[in-house]
């Protein structure tokens, strides 16, 4: 018989998948409402019909959706779309001034304090829509955010100015205070840059949302293998108007997956998890960080891989870029991917903080979400999909492209074959381990003289030392999973996390070491004393942080080694 992986490829059945996606093409799946629950009942019917067990999750969400948004100048009224999670108004008015600072890509503390103390009682026009900036705005006394849209064309793209990662704690209550907030056309926004130019300008602003707590549904997969790990595979169902591209598309292939591992349950090693998460872009990432919350021990137990799938099946996403946590290495999706493309992928993209990546505190020791986009020459938007109509009302059918559909579902479905019949965790810990070192260095170094470095030097140097044993174990001998979640797992969460393993981050940008980036360049000179001794405070528990945490891994890989 041939490796399960073949037979598997050979048996995708193209006409499922389309099934499922004219099916959602019907449907606007927005979490907690009536067509939202029907893709709900739509998937579970399909796992019933093909014998799979799931389990019916359910859980109350913040939601939040646009209803209308206009701003009116002069005699002129421009047709916006307000942010998730936008504070709504009625004819608001105010002075509309532009944001000239948004232009620029780094600011100080110092430049940030003089740019927000412009905004109190004004109407902000700018670049930024983010929810950090939202909420420095905010506070800042901002009557409002207007976010131009960085698309060319007619194109708003739906935002969300919510920091908190999923549904909010008492803790962070504060954090979900908000000002009206919505999107506008590039070409009004430039428009609108010009008149302020000549004139100051007021406007009347008008949002109206739908924002509740509501039940949402979602649908989790179970197909054991014959050890205790699994495999987390998963997307999300909730979209923006049909959302073909934006998630229909997986939500199919993971239908299809459930299917086909289904069938040939008694080869699986390991087992496969297939979630399909509501809340992801109405509720920040909040079916996900539900999921991780409500279900950690066993997730922190068992789950060894995370894969997720967005923005498949999408024309001219004509060539597949690595972006993964890094564990397995470069070459390892390098491989895979120019098999599938014919092209070697020109760039390699650390894990981002977004789509469903809920799950950094369990100890994953492997993150995958590979990313489908246009060759350069075919690029149309810098939009992270195959062309402008991501978010927007025209991410319809006709964006589907059936081959790079079935593209996408084999080069994931290979990858979850090899990673569950493996002996080992593909994990290449040496290439790694090179990696994070460099990135490391170049964080460091962009620290000035008084953020003391030595400490985490020293803790990495020792982790190197104890991950070249790790290594040559890994590939001599076998490693069981539980070793590489204690090891490699743990040390995904000190690299891309600032929080414990029980708590989500923030929903703000971030990079690798973010907990120690996030204090680059800043000199007493920059910024203010009181945020300059902040900065220090924060640094020195961020640094603790990371080096215990490192410490820890060691004492772990010790004891590996007095038991081997």
């Amino acid at each position: 018989m041939d490796c399960l992986e073949k037979v598997l490829l050979k048996e995708v059945n193209k006409e499922n998948l389309l099934e499922t996606v004219n099916c959602f093409n019907c449907l606007y799946r927005y979490s907690g409402t009536e067509q939202g629950e029907k893709a709900v009942s739509y998937i579970e019917g399909k796992l019933d019909s093909y014998g799979v067990s799931y389990e019916h999750c359910e859980y109350d969400g913040f939601f939040s959706l646009p209803v209308s948004a206009e701003l009116s100048v002069g005699e002129r009224t421009y047709s916006l779309i307000a942010d998730v999670y936008s504070k709504e108004t009625d004819n608001l008015k105010g002075e509309l001034i532009y944001d000239h600072w948004s232009e620029k890509k780094k600011l100080t503390q110092l430049d940030n304090q003089v740019r927000f103390q412009a905004f109190k009682g004004k109407m902000v026009l700018s670049w930024d829509g983010k929810g950090t900036f939202a909420a420095e705005a905010r506070r800042a006394g901002a009557l409002a955010v207007i976010q131009i849209c960085p698309t060319k064309g007619d194109y708003i793209h739906h935002s969300n100015i919510g920091i908190v990662w999923g549904t909010p704690d008492p803790d962070q209550e504060v954090y979900m205070q908000f000002l009206p907030a919505a999107g506008i056309r590039r070409s009004d926004g430039e428009a609108l840059i010009e008149e302020l130019k000549r004139e100051n300008v007021c406007g009347s602003l008008s949002i109206k949302m739908d924002t509740d707590i509501r039940k949402s549904s979602m649908t989790i997969a179970d197909i054991p293998g014959r050890s205790d790990s699994y495999i987390l595979v998963s997307a999300h169902y909730d979209s923006w108007y049909e959302g073909i591209t934006d998630n229909a598309v997986s939500d199919a292939i993971l239908l299809e997956y459930a299917r086909l591992f289904k069938k040939y349950q008694k080869d699986l090693k390991r087992g496969i998890r297939i979630a399909w998460w509501s809340g992801h872009s109405d509720g920040r990432f909040s079916g996900s960080a539900w999921y991780c919350d409500s279900h950690w021990q066993d997730l922190h137990d068992h789950c060894v891989t995370h894969i997720n799938l967005d923005l498949t099946g999408c024309k001219n996403s004509d060539q597949i870029v690595t972006r993964t946590a890094g564990t397995e290495g470069v070459s390892y999706t390098g491989k895979l991917i120019k098999k599938y493309t014919g092209r070697e992928p020109e760039t390699y993209i650390p894990m981002i903080r977004g789509a469903d990546q809920s799950f950094w505190g369990v100890s994953v020791p492997i993150t995958i979400m590979l990313k489908y986009e246009p060759v350069k020459e075919k690029r149309m938007s810098d939009c992270p999909s195959g062309g402008p109509w991501w978010h927007t009302n025209k991410d319809t059918i006709d964006k589907l492209d059936e081959a790079i559909m079935m593209r996408d579902t084999a080069i994931n479905l290979e990858m979850i074959c090899d990673i569950q019949e493996s002996k080992t965790l593909p994990v290449n810990i040496s290439e790694f381990m090179a990696d994070m070192g460099k990135r490391l260095e170049i964080c460091l170094s962009s620290l000035t003289e008084n953020f003391d470095t030595t400490a985490i030097k020293e803790g990495w140097k020792e982790l190197e030392e104890k991950f070249e044993w790790l290594a040559a174990r890994a590939e001599n001998s076998y490693l069981e999973d539980k070793d590489l979640k204690e090891t490699v797992g743990k040390l995904l969460h000190l690299i891309y996390c600032r929080k414990d393993p029980y708590h989500h981050d923030y929903g703000d940008g971030f990079g690798i070491f973010g907990a120690i980036g996030k204090f680059s360049g800043i000199t007493g000179e920059n910024t203010t004393r009181e945020y300059y001794v902040m900065a220090q405070t924060g640094y020195m528990r961020s640094r603790n942080r990371l080096c215990d945490g490192m410490k820890d891994i060691c004492g772990y890989i010790e004891s590996m080694q007095k038991r081997s």
